[in-house]
């Protein structure tokens, strides 16, 4: 009676072939080529919305908000000029 039993984090349950069917995600390798290219293009998603909106704020426009909730780029005008 020395040895302690080691308990399982599901309770007893076990590990079955419907829980392996539904769960596989938990009995799979990491796929680590697969997460490097989302996390590579993701940061590219996020590097290329960032460099269009900068380059429209850098040609003069600004993000308004209309009334019907959009938002849109629209040109600075000045208030001398209108």
């Amino acid at each position: 009676m020395s040895e302690k039993q080691i308990k399982s984090p599901l309770g007893g349950i076990g590990s079955t072939n419907i829980l392996k069917f539904i769960n596989a995600e938990l009995n799979t390798p990491q796929n680590k080529v697969l997460l490097g290219l989302g996390v590579v293009a993701g940061a590219g998603a996020f590097g290329y919305i960032t460099y269009v909106r900068h380059k429209y704020e850098r040609l003069g426009y600004y993000m308004a908000l209309r009334e019907d909730g959009r938002t849109e780029f629209i040109k600075k005008t000045s208030n001398w000029e209108t």
